[in-house]
């Protein structure tokens, strides 16, 4: 019964984090996101007690899944460093990519009134954890590789940010992504 609740509860806020990157924070209502999830507004006042706690909870768990997702890429040891840096910087920026409707502009003011600094600091973990991926695949742990590595982290991180909100589809993302990494690595082992 528990997982079935669980599973309900993350299907809400799976929908409400939809609701609000279609119509914004402020258009957004609690009847929107009851009727759009199959649940009644009682329902939702039930585990949330505003639309303010609902967005929250749909940014946390927004971040939290790409984390973890981007975790067990770069943790799988199968995979190349071009293929770890690829799956993990699409799972976190290209599954976003012409996800947030043009129009709506008042999501990142929301996100940092209601999250404060928690989403930098979920995208800031995310940057380190490249940039340890990549300084372990140099084998070596120079000041020079360090600086290197983390030159890297952050140019793809930012040019995948650009990406996400410039392009409209995650195919034109990945291209663009694919031909970075590809530099980006061919630099490293020079």
């Amino acid at each position: 019964m528990e997982n079935k609740e669980s599973a309900r509860l993350a299907y809400v806020l799976e929908t409400a984090l939809n609701i609000f990157v279609r119509y914004g924070y402020k258009k957004t209502t609690i009847e929107d996101i009851s009727k759009a999830a199959g649940i009644t507004r009682q329902g939702l006042y039930l585990h949330y007690k505003n639309k303010e706690e609902i967005f929250s909870a749909s940014i946390q768990k927004a971040l939290n899944d790409g984390l973890q997702s981007a975790d067990q890429i770069l943790e799988d040891d199968s995979l190349t460093l071009e293929e770890k840096l690829f799956q993990a910087l699409d799972e976190w920026f290209g599954r976003h990519v012409g996800f947030i409707h043009p129009e709506v502009s008042d999501l990142v003011a929301q996100c940092e009134r209601v999250l404060g600094d928690t989403v930098e600091n979920s995208s800031s973990s995310f940057q380190k954890k490249l940039e340890q991926v990549i300084l372990a695949s140099s084998g070596e742990n120079t000041k020079d590789v360090k600086a290197r590595a983390a030159t890297i982290a952050d140019m793809l991180c930012t040019c995948a940010l650009t990406w996400k909100h410039r392009l409209s589809s995650r195919q034109q993302f990945q291209e663009k992504l694919c031909d970075a990494i590809h530099l980006c690595c061919r630099d490293l082992r020079e």
